[in-house]
């Protein structure tokens, strides 16, 4: 058998009482994809996060060809050739394409600015980017960013590639472009380790499973048995078994003791951007959850944008459930009821180094205006206690900072901070990116819920499947314009990734007869 390229053995680490890992290892041999699996704050991010160089373990120790070694730092593990793509993207957007794929400590040498340039655009190429590497990352979504961080661990050379949920902003398209490349660099004899709270995608495309639960390694299921999706599932939750969707829990409670004004549709006509984005016609009344979908840079984050006064249109319409016009700036859209939750929740959502009970009361008094009563520090913090509990927040304290909950509980901070604003309007992008089943499906009840409760709700997900699973209706994207829409019967992945697909050329259709159209003219 192959000897392995790197080992992780016995590694333990603690902070203070708290255990995160204890004794977890693994091999990972050349060209090999591991795929590590578990709930959020099983100990996935700080095992990679050690492997990577990036803290150092309590117990344990790394190999690299049998050879023990310690990293003080990333860039310490770079120069042995291991490279990581964190879910939290370490990007500059002030910055262009190139300048972000060089800043990356440790990295490699290139013989000239056009060797790294030709090999740049190749990779990107590759991946589905195809954008200019002189243009700036403030331009980008997100989901191209991450191809942007993606790309530039490639770029190393790599013999060992970390990959910490590298898809929770992707497409389907681009998952499968994705996965391609991982192959590619395994037949290379490169090591794979992927983190993905996508268990299909494990499936696809690792070789071994590992899951982690409760920082300790508790299986690793056959990945070519029929049945290794229920496996990975029931090792993950141990004795905490998935909640069945019609039982009741924490989330069916979130909602005790809020109030919300009492507001109409969503009603937009003959909206245009900037750059090519246009809605000509579109209505979502109150209580229903509107999804919209498309590729990335289809149109989709300028719709949210525009609505949340971030981004000012060229020309259209609006009126704002709460039955204020379109608003100039997010403060005025969040007086007039429009909430909006960010797909990047750490670096646009949260305050990481503020508490929890600070993040949970940070747009009340915005919201409420002069009228607003003034909460002190003890009112601050039993409002946060109640609402954190209300929305099933797994935390030691209220005060302790933000940043210190799993990505899980975080949503449900960013949540509950937005619900303290008496929304009409709630603005969701990928709610649920990076978070593990159970959580998933906690934040997919409190989103019924708050339609429930009158609120106008439009919710992207890059997972057709949830989207297809949340919404009413969904609106999808193409080109820059809402091009269709699908309902009842329709809205199946098929007939959503045929429609995401599509070109301008297709024509813009209303309604559920878009599938078939495309199919038709040979588009599906």
């Amino acid at each position: 058998m192959t000897r392995e390229i790197f080992s992780a053995r016995g590694i333990g680490k603690t902070y203070g009482a708290t255990v995160a890992l204890d004794n977890v290892g693994f091999e990972l041999r050349p060209g090999e994809i591991i795929g590590l699996a578990g709930m959020n704050g099983a100990g996935k991010s700080t095992l990679l996060q050690i492997i990577a160089g990036a803290i150092r373990p309590s117990a344990g120790e790394l190999t690299i060809d049998g050879h023990p070694v310690q990293f003080g730092s990333t860039a310490d593990a770079l120069r042995e050739g291991i490279a990581i793509v964190s879910q939290e993207l370490s990007l500059f957007s002030s910055l262009s394409v190139e300048e972000n794929l060089r800043m990356l400590k440790g990295q490699r040498s290139w013989p000239s600015r056009s060797a790294f340039r030709k090999e740049a655009r190749k990779i990107l190429s590759e991946l589905g980017f195809d954008y200019d590497l002189g243009r700036r990352l403030e331009g980008l979504s997100l989901g191209e960013r991450q191809l942007v961080e993606i790309a530039r661990a490639l770029l190393q050379s790599p013999r060992v590639l970390i990959l910490d949920e590298p898809t929770s902003s992707l497409h389907t398209s681009e998952v499968k472009r994705l996965h391609d490349q991982l192959r590619r660099l395994r037949d290379l004899g490169v090591g794979i380790v992927y983190v993905t709270h996508f268990l299909e995608d494990l499936i696809d495309v690792c070789d071994e499973a590992v899951v982690l639960r409760n920082g300790q390694r508790v299986a690793s299921p056959d990945l070519k048995d029929p049945d290794s999706l229920p496996a990975l599932v029931a090792a993950m939750l141990g004795d905490d078994p998935l909640a069945d969707p019609e039982t009741e829990d924490e989330s069916d409670h979130a909602l005790e003791g809020y109030s919300f004004p009492e507001g109409g549709p969503l009603v937009i006509s003959d909206l245009r951007g900037t750059s090519g984005f246009a809605v000509e016609a579109l209505e979502v009344k109150a209580g229903e959850v509107y999804g919209v979908s498309g590729l990335v840079g289809s149109g989709v984050s300028d719709l949210f944008e525009i609505l949340f006064g971030v981004q000012k249109p060229a020309a259209g319409r609006v009126r704002l459930p709460s039955g204020a016009s379109m608003q100039p700036d997010p403060a005025a859209a969040v007086k007039a009821g429009v909430a909006y939750l960010p797909a990047d929740r750490k670096a646009l959502s949260l305050m990481q180094r503020q508490s929890i009970a600070e993040n949970v009361v940070s747009v009340r008094s915005l919201a409420q205006g002069r009228d607003g009563i003034v909460l002190d520090r003890a009112q601050t913090v039993a409002l946060a206690q109640k609402r954190c509990a209300q929305l099933g927040v797994k935390l030691a304290t209220v005060e302790q900072t933000v940043s210190e909950l799993s990505g899980g509980n975080q949503q449900k901070v960013v949540f509950a901070k937005w619900l303290e604003a008496q929304p009409t309007l709630l603005l969701l992008d990928d709610p649920t990116r990076g978070i593990d089943i159970h959580a998933r499906l906690e934040i997919h009840r409190i989103v019924r819920h708050l339609a429930q409760a009158g609120l106008v709700v439009l919710v992207y997900s890059s997972d057709p499947g949830e989207i297809i699973d949340l919404a009413d209706r969904i609106g999808v994207f193409v080109d820059g314009r809402l091009a269709g829409e699908l309902s009842g019967a329709e809205m199946t992945e098929h007939n959503l990734l045929v429609m995401m697909n599509s070109t301008k050329d297709a024509g813009a259709v209303s309604g559920p007869g878009l599938p078939r159209k495309l199919e038709a003219e040979g588009l599906s």
